[in-house]
């Protein structure tokens, strides 16, 4: 029996595809040098979509105008804020649910991450003045990150930096406040 050549080329081009595609699979790593122009390229780690991106960097642009807002206990408005109301109004500008006070942020820990995996955008929280009790008291929003670097935004009631303020993690206290991070 004799197949026509069109049938007999799709088999053979097939039988190539299937034995090339085998042996890359099955190929072991190379342990000889291979010249520059013929080494594989480096996968790059996925990122968020641009469209992402974006919003986070819309986002954290707008907390940014109210650096300088008064801190006022209670305050939600940019006539004042505290820490929960500052990170409150901005989340709700973007459409990302968020607890009114830090006391509830608990429920928000199904969510969390690990400090060296957070990102632009998402909330970073800690005690209260008192380090020794391991209740949420404060939160941020993070605003910077790159190694051993991280900036967050939030609205202090701290003499020193009172109202809403940018503050580098680890150039502050906030190290030994430090609870956790979520992915918002």
């Amino acid at each position: 029996m004799t197949l026509p050549k069109s049938t007999l080329a799709l088999f053979s081009c097939s039988l190539f595809f299937l034995v090339a595609c085998e042996s890359t699979v099955n190929a072991s790593p190379q342990t000889e040098s291979v010249p520059a122009a013929q080494k594989p390229v480096k996968e790059v780690p996925l990122i968020a979509p641009k469209k992402q991106l974006k919003k986070e960097q819309e986002m954290i642009k707008f907390a940014r105008k109210h650096i300088g807002t008064k801190y006022v206990w209670g305050g939600n408005t940019p006539k004042g804020f505290d820490c929960s109301g500052f990170i409150k109004y901005v989340y709700n500008k973007y459409d990302i649910s968020i607890p009114r006070t830090t006391a509830a942020y608990p429920s928000l820990y199904y969510k969390k991450i690990a400090l060296k995996d957070a990102k632009v955008g998402d909330l970073i929280v800690f005690t209260g003045t008192n380090p020794k009790i391991r209740k949420p008291g404060h939160a941020g929003i993070i605003t910077e990150v790159g190694k051993h670097s991280l900036k967050f935004v939030h609205s202090s009631s701290s003499k020193k930096h009172f109202g809403v303020t940018e503050t580098d993690y680890y150039k502050s206290g906030y190290p030994k406040r430090y609870l956790t991070v979520v992915r918002m």
